[in-house]
């Protein structure tokens, strides 16, 4: 293979689009650095042939290959392309990493050997320090991805079909490429049959039980036969004249995003005034990627982002439940993403003078941990005037109060508190709502309260103090108590 005296023209089109890959990230060049691509081999004739052509490149190119392999344990012939592929690996003398998953698939098959062959690939990226990771979809592939996108009901997004490359990777610099993607399924075939190179057959690409297969054995035949035998061709143009504009629009909505975010605690959120005032086109567009920002482990579908365009426009109230731990809602004019509520489990702690208390945070929840410290008493001979303290963390209670006991615990159902300078009670949840204290952080806050009158609240730290303890004429000693959060912790208020 080293020493061929013709270049395919498969070769001829993988060298160019590795040139065009390779010139946008500044990779190109003879005498340049070594590039590492890591390409992933299932044993079948498109990644077979990837490889070979890969090979074939001129050694100016400097390339190091790497085979990545996922044996699925699926199938019985998983053990036979798995050793099909070694062999190849061992006849071109190149470094091999297989993976071979133990687990069993749930639901959805499919979903589930994507998500973990992408898994294994990221992390043997990552271990392996390779720049690229290169896989062998074709035109053909791509026209069966646009087909079924479009009869899933996909928009401009989804029928731009698979790019030639993307960044992948937690580092975020990494790049998948697809130097196949200009190739047919028959020039890889003639490819193969021309260099003598034998591959596996995955069974299963006929199994009409998926709907991909039944695309490529069905529904594209018989479009090709009664429609147009250029279908193929019709729909890669597609995706490739709706990738360029998806590529503009993505740029501006990038632009339109960050007019329209706004810092918050826990995150930006989008202001609904600035938010209405972008084009309707952008609009759903900044929803989306400003998701896909808050939530990047996840997908969104249209119908969650539809949601939360109706929830933004006031079409509907409440919150929206995105897929993983996160839920969307209107607060203070700005849509906010927060973790989803979850039922605080009930606290309750005596506060003992001279001691630290430490409420421990709850995880996943930053800013629901305190320290709590509750001063030994101390003589008291000034005016009443003088024990109000100007920080809202720190209290002075009579210390007559603190002798009967103080407890400090999280909020219950009908907690009021008789604030200070004012007649009549108030509900807890009043006081939260008023101080605009994070919904996420309401179950888990901390109330001093009287020991002996557990409805009876004495403050709410940082927020609001109560009538009860408060220093008199006849008060002879006092405790200060303090209320701050664990260093760990976000803003509060």
């Amino acid at each position: 293979m080293k020493n061929r005296l013709r270049f395919s023209p498969l070769e001829r089109k993988v060298k160019t689009a590795l040139a065009r890959f390779f010139s946008s990230q500044g990779d190109a060049g003879p005498g340049g650095r070594p590039i590492r691509i890591g390409v992933g081999v299932s044993g079948g004739p498109d990644s077979v042939a990837l490889l070979s052509a890969l090979l074939a490149q001129p050694k100016s190119s400097r390339l190091h290959l790497s085979v990545l392999h996922v044996n699925h344990g699926l199938r019985p012939e998983a053990e036979r392309e798995q050793r099909h592929v070694e062999r190849l690996c061992r006849r071109w003398q190149l470094p091999c990493v297989v993976k071979k998953l133990d687990s069993s698939p749930p639901h959805g098959l499919e979903a589930w050997a994507r998500a973990e062959r992408y898994r294994f690939f990221g992390v043997a990226m990552e271990r392996e320090e390779l720049d690229y990771l290169a896989l062998a979809h074709t035109r053909d592939d791509q026209a069966e991805t646009v087909l079924f996108r479009l009869l899933r009901g996909s928009a401009r997004r989804g029928l731009s079909g698979m790019p030639p490359s993307r960044t992948i990777g937690t580092r975020g610099d990494t790049r998948l490429i697809r130097p196949l993607l200009d190739c047919t399924r028959q020039e890889v075939l003639a490819y193969l049959a021309e260099r003598r190179l034998s591959s596996v057959t995955d069974p299963s690409n006929a199994d009409l039980h998926y709907a991909r297969n039944r695309i490529r054995h069905r529904l594209l035949p018989l479009l090709a036969a009664e429609f147009s035998p250029r279908i193929t061709r019709h729909l890669v143009h597609l995706a490739d004249t709706l990738r360029a504009e998806e590529d503009w629009l993505e740029a501006a909505t990038t632009g339109a995003r960050e007019r329209v975010e706004q810092a918050r605690d826990g995150g930006p959120g989008l202001c609904l005034l600035a938010w209405a005032a972008e084009p309707a086109a952008l609009r759903t567009r900044i929803v989306r990627q400003w998701l896909e920002r808050a939530n990047p482990d996840r997908e969104h579908g249209f119908r969650h982002i539809e949601q939360v365009c109706a929830l933004a426009e006031g079409r509907i109230r409440g919150t929206v439940e995105l897929p993983g731990s996160l839920q969307v809602r209107v607060e203070h004019g700005c849509l906010i993403a927060e973790p989803k509520r979850f039922a605080a489990e009930p606290y309750a702690h005596p506060l003992v003078c001279g001691q630290e208390l430490r409420l421990p945070a709850v995880p996943h929840l930053p800013g629901s941990g305190w320290r709590c410290r509750l001063g030994a008493p101390v003589a008291w001979q000034a005016a009443p005037a003088q024990a109000r303290t100007v920080d809202p963390w720190q209290a002075v209670f009579d210390a007559r109060l603190v002798a009967s006991g103080l407890l400090i615990r999280n909020a219950r159902p009908g907690d009021r508190i008789s604030p200070l300078g004012m007649t009549g009670r108030k509900k807890i949840h009043a006081v939260f709502s008023d101080a605009k204290l994070p919904r996420r952080l309401r179950p888990v806050f901390p109330l001093v309260v009287v020991a002996d009158n557990d409805a009876e609240v004495a403050w709410v730290p940082g927020h609001v103090r109560g009538k009860v303890g408060l220093v008199t004429p006849t008060t002879r000693a006092v405790c200060q108590c303090v209320v701050s959060p664990l260093p760990e912790k976000v803003e509060l208020c």
